[in-house]
């Protein structure tokens, strides 16, 4: 009887993406074999980690780094293409992932990008490993675009955020995907009421949770958002993340997953990197939310 394959989507996230660490450790701890990984953007950086046995490593990295740690790694570019150079963080990532071939990873890995050129998919199933990481989490305006066979690759978010085509397409029989951008939009939107509730009135009846410290501390910041125009980086991003929920949800309604994960770090914005202790416990608890459906692969796998 063949072994029915499981397979992990990675989405896009940015700072969010150290979520997904959390998911594969919470993954492995319940027992759920993963035999095939895909990854965009951070989800390639963080999934060719896992693919080469390099996790660990990884997270102590992340996890490790504090808010000017984060600044020093940003190697500010005046050259055409991008805000940074990217080589700080990458030269740091081929440390932390010495494997430089796909082929070499311990379990089937691809990556996604866009071609600048064409305005299409790429998939990377072997060759370089590190062109692959660098190109997927090559975002517009950041990051500089990689040049590959002639054209130029920029992040795969632009044209498949949270890659399920290319799980299945690297042989996976169940697909867990993990959606990193679906709480976007509430520091736009539904968070600007939180502060209408009078101040102390919820302490009168019972401690406040930690949820409604959360909402409290997004609402404080969300009306600070209100009041100050957005940066230039805050357009940006925001406005690839409309883009990218837009697209994302009209893939998954084709080609959607056998189980959807949804991490909820709404209070982690785009360059948050030093957050990742908050990212990693909201990739584990999005996966304890979800063990009534995950439990079943457990038995897959006996």
């Amino acid at each position: 009887m063949r072994q029915v394959k499981i397979g992990l989507a990675l989405g896009s996230g940015a700072a969010k993406g150290w979520a997904h660490i959390g998911v594969i450790n919470a993954l492995k701890k319940a027992g759920i074999q993963i035999d095939i990984v895909a990854g965009c953007s951070v989800g390639a950086l963080v999934g060719a980690a896992y693919a080469s046995q390099r996790l660990p490593v990884m997270e102590r990295w992340v996890r490790s780094f504090s808010y000017w740690d984060v600044l020093r790694l940003m190697d500010l570019s005046w050259r055409r293409g991008g805000l940074l150079r990217g080589e700080r963080v990458f030269n740091n990532i081929r440390k932390i992932i010495p494997e430089t071939a796909i082929e070499g990873c311990g379990m089937r890995f691809g990556a996604v990008a866009t071609n600048l050129s064409t305005g299409r998919e790429l998939w990377f199933t072997d060759g370089d490993l590190h062109q692959a990481i660098r190109a997927s989490c090559s975002m517009p305006g950041l990051l500089s675009p990689v040049a590959h066979n002639g054209y130029w690759l920029v992040d795969g978010a632009i044209v498949n955020p949270v890659p399920i085509s290319l799980t299945r397409a690297l042989g996976a029989d169940i697909v867990i995907a993990v959606d990193l951008q679906h709480d976007a939009h509430l520091m736009q939107q539904d968070l600007l009421s939180v502060n209408m509730t009078p101040a102390g009135e919820e302490n009168l009846a019972q401690p406040a949770s930690w949820r409604s410290r959360l909402r409290e501390r997004l609402g404080k910041m969300t009306h600070r958002r209100a009041t100050v125009t957005p940066t230039a980086m805050e357009i940006m991003t925001t406005s690839i993340q409309v883009l990218e929920n837009r697209l994302k949800r009209n893939r998954m309604a084709g080609d959607p997953p056998d189980i959807l994960l949804q991490p909820f770090c709404p209070q982690i914005s785009t360059l948050d990197f030093h957050r990742a202790s908050e990212a990693i416990a909201a990739g584990y608890l999005a996966v304890e939310k979800k063990m009534d459906e995950l439990l079943p692969l457990v038995r897959t796998h006996d």
